[in-house]
């Protein structure tokens, strides 16, 4: 029979002095749970054999059963024992009740020494691996307020005294700079002693292509990402009916820039697949009513519910929070209504932000506790609406070259509410189908595809960069027609080259030298002699236009004030040292006796320094455009 504790403690007194103390007497300390209760005992063992003149003896083997113990215990060790635990584990030399979390070192002189790690049951109970950055996050389980709660950290937060009171003291668990060393050690034990149960489980922080697989769809990935894109990651799933979808859907698609907007929302997750990049899709309109917002509602209808604030998006938003959603989405498209309600973040235009987006990267910015971001990319689709163009005139080519944007003359559709609602309460099927799809064919046969609308819309008078947007707009509406939307013939680039700018177009040379014959054309007083009795100018002189009369097919030369003309292009978003560069190199500015570009010379009586600008036309001698031009750009286009 099991001898009580007081009964041993009186056992002592018959031991001869030669006699080793009983293991039993050792083995008891480890059996008491109450720290009180199993200090008080090695108390009265102490003073025991303090009265037998032993009391160093006794210390001695008291140590050393302490560190056998201990040993046992990293090698075989407790369990967990929490009431209502999510799992049970190995935990090594720590007690883990529900009065909390401790282990029995000892102190100098070794005399043992509870440490407390934590006055709550607290354990690991999943670890994440992120397969972009293989960096790991765990969710530790806790109960406090009379219930289980979990919460999830990156992993260094456990690994750090002043990172773990950091992130776990503001949600209610007990961990101090105190005791926060020890409950860093217990968690570090219990993933350590658990291989098998607590096992990586790969995981991902953003939607799209992860490798092979896409994410919300990859089975065997779990989702690991940031709560602000919760609202965004549960609207990605498919609710009603696929059918009343379809057959919506393809009511709205007989209109050209609807089609174009659903080809422009699946064109975003072939982008990385082709090797393209990222574009934007503009739908604008001076008129309210044609029902634009609606069209990119039905663009993301393919994906999931395409509620205003989910998967469209308002753009009362900053430059940072359109890259770190973009970050997230990654290959999923970005949607927003209405650009312009951003214009008071912006001075003059949108080609910072356009140029940004449609780079696919975000560089690190610093962060306020100290260090540098972590490098995001993206490679998807920018769907927007708006009340006039972004792209102007004065627009830098690197903006031009990245939007393909499609003005709505007339209604786009005609019951937006009824469509809202059937779109509100069907929807994400397709994307599903579509991911499937583009997993079932070879990477290689779909670039091919790619490759051939590119090369042959580089045929045509426009940028690499806008073929490449357009080709890939292309095969999307190409995919969606064999997959989705089968009683469908796909789109020819002839019906859709009208959108494609040209690359005078994009030349930031040539739309400044055309906004100045324009401004010129519109303001002829200005460059009358107001000396002359039938003048009509009666203020400023801005210059004179020259012409050879002799010969008439030189072109005519505009002798333009250079305050006045850099006046104007400043107003209009060019810069003068810029653009005459390229006018020069064009043989546009006329130089004077030294080779100089800024002639010093009288007009009108009036000295000052002009600038001499060719004034070419592109049109004939009535003033239209010349028949040659259209003709010569005429050329065997494939998928015609």
């Amino acid at each position: 029979m099991e001898k009580s504790e007081n009964e041993l403690i009186a056992g002592m007194t018959e031991l001869h002095p030669g006699q080793p103390f009983p293991d039993e007497i050792f083995y008891k300390i480890f059996e008491i749970d109450g720290n009180i209760e199993r200090t008080q005992y090695i108390e009265a063992l102490r003073n025991q054999a303090r009265g037998m003149k032993r009391i160093n003896e006794f210390n001695s083997v008291l140590k050393a059963f302490f560190l056998d113990y201990a040993q046992k215990m990293k090698e075989t060790g407790n369990t967990t024992n929490f009431t209502g635990q999510p799992v049970t584990l190995q935990c090594g030399p720590w007690r883990a009740n529900d009065l909390g979390i401790s282990m029995q070192k000892f102190d100098g002189k070794g005399m043992p020494v509870i440490v407390q790690a934590c006055t709550h049951p607290i354990l690991p109970v999943k670890v994440y691996k992120n397969i972009d950055t293989g960096r790991e996050r765990i969710t530790l389980a806790y109960f406090k307020y009379g219930q289980w709660q979990n919460v999830t950290v990156n992993r260094k937060a456990c690994a750090d005294n002043k990172a773990i009171v950091d992130v776990l003291s503001d949600i209610g668990i007990e961990v101090t700079s105190e005791n926060a060393k020890s409950l860093i050690r217990y968690i570090s034990d219990c993933v350590g002693m658990n291989p098998a149960t607590l096992e990586p489980v790969r995981s991902i922080n953003r939607l799209g292509w992860a490798g092979g697989e896409f994410m919300p769809y990859a089975e065997d990935i779990v989702y690991d990402g940031d709560e602000a894109y919760d609202v965004i990651y549960k609207n990605i799933r498919d609710h009603g009916s696929f059918e009343i979808w379809k057959q919506h859907c393809s009511i709205l698609r007989k209109n050209k820039v609807v089609r174009l907007a659903f080809a422009a929302s699946f064109a975003s997750v072939l982008i990385e697949l082709v090797n393209a990049l990222p574009f934007v899709f503009h739908i604008w309109s001076g008129e309210s009513g044609t029902g634009k917002t609606v069209a990119i509602m039905a663009a993301m209808s393919i994906w999931g519910n395409p509620k205003m604030g989910g998967l469209v998006k308002t753009m009362n938003t900053t430059k940072v929070g359109i890259m770190r959603t973009s970050a997230f989405l990654y290959s999923l498209p970005y949607a927003g209504d209405e650009l312009q309600t951003m214009k008071d973040k912006w001075t003059t235009n949108f080609d910072q932000l356009i140029y940004q987006i449609t780079e696919g990267i975000d560089r690190g910015r610093g962060r306020a506790s100290g260090g540098v971001e972590e490098t995001k990319t993206w490679h998807n689709s920018f769907l927007f609406t708006g009340e006039e163009p972004i792209v102007k005139s004065n627009s830098r080519a690197g903006s031009k070259n990245r939007v393909i944007e499609v003005e709505a003359e007339e209604k786009l559709l005609e019951d937006g509410n009824h469509t809202v609602s059937v779109l509100t309460e069907h929807y994400g099927h397709a994307g599903r189908m579509l991911i499937a799809y583009l997993q079932g064919i070879k990477k290689t046969d779909l670039q091919e595809q790619y490759r051939q609308y590119f090369d042959a819309m580089c045929q045509l008078d426009t940028t690499e960069k806008q073929a490449m947007a357009m080709a890939c707009i292309l095969l999307a509406d190409r995919v969606l027609t064999e997959v989705i939307f089968t009683e469908e013939t796909a789109f020819t680039i002839k019906e859709v080259r009208q959108y494609l700018r040209s690359a005078k177009e994009v030349d930031i040379a040539e739309s400044s030298y055309q906004a100045v014959l324009n401004w010129i054309a519109k303001n002829p007083v200005r460059f009358q002699n107001p000396k002359e009795e039938d003048s009509l100018n009666k203020g400023e002189v801005w210059g004179k236009i020259e012409e050879d009369a002799e010969h008439p097919e030189i072109p005519p030369v505009a002798v333009i004030n250079k305050d006045v003309l850099c006046e104007f292009l400043e107003k209009s978003g060019f810069d003068y040292a810029a653009v005459s560069k390229k006018w020069a190199a064009k043989e546009r500015l006329m130089k004077n006796s030294q080779g100089k570009y800024v002639h010093q010379t009288k007009v009108y009586g009036i000295r000052a320094s002009y600038i001499k600008l060719a004034m070419e036309s592109e049109t004939d001698e009535n003033g239209f455009m010349k028949l040659e031009d259209i003709e010569n750009g005429q050329i065997e286009l494939p998928f015609d």
